[in-house]
């Protein structure tokens, strides 16, 4: 993917009431009872939503096989008539596409949302670079009402207003960057190393979040990424919620591999305060605060 990224995000449509989702699954196994509320939502937001054909297939732990999923995914994001593109649910999967996706007749004539996180960030940081796509580091369909109210707006007021992101962190190294923000889920993200789809990370501004996962662990996986050689020319660090690890450590863990600047605790993740960020697109690290404006 890296002799791919391209240099600009295509605008994205502006949303309202009709616009029409396309719901896909492109990793865990999707139940309806997980997805209903979620489908409540997007209801409530008058948005029409059309559910990917074999949603409900389960094989072994995935929404199907990888063949029929990236199937389903392609034929909604090539056919032009959605709005946005909105994952069910995260879990493991999306990575088992990506061969399916490389033999694809896109990009799409018209540009759409692409929705999600977890695992489906490994699909984010692909449609993005690759595509220049809009993509939403946002709230599956199955966790938006388990989702609060402040994230919720947020992430409204980005698809009917193109509203710019603003959040506040903790600075960890004090600096100010600039660069297009890649990243996602650390596991997932770890899981690309070593496959021609791992992103250029050179000259971005790299968000990473994690849950579940225990400290030494995750210290494992951020060594990994420094010994890899990844991190170099990146221009700034963002880090969500790390659900589960040693705070203090974790702070000496990354401020010894990263010399840059480093902006802690933005609410995004697997929490209720799940705000949304625009993968691939320009970012911006000033002392306490994260700026990104969607691209017009």
């Amino acid at each position: 993917m890296n002799a791919a990224d391209i240099n600009k995000i295509l605008p994205p449509p502006r949303i309202r009431r009709g616009s029409r989702v396309a719901v896909f699954a492109p990793s865990g196994a999707v139940t309806w009872s997980r997805l209903a509320k979620g489908l409540r939502c997007l209801e409530a937001w008058g948005l029409f939503y059309d559910l990917s054909p074999g949603i409900f297939f389960k094989h072994h732990y995935l929404a199907g096989k990888d063949a029929f999923r990236a199937g389903f995914l392609l034929e909604r994001l090539l056919s032009g008539t959605y709005d946005i593109l909105w994952a069910a649910r995260g879990g493991y999967g999306s990575v088992r596409l990506l061969p399916f996706l490389e033999n694809a007749p896109g990009p799409p004539k018209t540009a759409c949302w692409v929705i999600g996180f977890s695992d489906v960030s490994i699909l984010l940081n692909y449609f993005a670079l690759k595509w220049g796509l809009p993509c939403l580091h946002a709230p599956v369909i199955a966790s938006l009402m388990d989702t609060s109210l402040g994230a919720l707006a947020s992430l409204r007021a980005v698809l009917w207003q193109h509203q710019e992101i603003r959040l506040g962190g903790t600075p960890w190294r004090l600096g100010k960057a600039k660069g297009p923000l890649v990243g996602g889920n650390l596991v997932s993200l770890m899981s690309l190393l070593g496959t021609p789809w791992f992103p250029e990370l050179s000259g971005k501004i790299l968000f990473l979040e994690e849950v579940n996962e225990s400290t030494y662990r995750v210290d494992r996986l951020f060594t990994q990424l420094y010994l890899s050689g990844k991190l170099k020319g990146v221009k700034g660090m963002v880090l969500g919620s790390f659900i589960g690890v040693d705070p203090k450590r974790l702070r000496e863990i990354v401020l010894s591999i990263f010399q840059g600047p480093v902006l802690a605790s933005l609410p995004c993740g697997h929490t209720i305060q799940n705000y949304p960020l625009l993968i691939g697109q320009q970012a911006f690290i000033d002392g306490e605060m994260f700026f990104q404006q969607v691209n017009l």
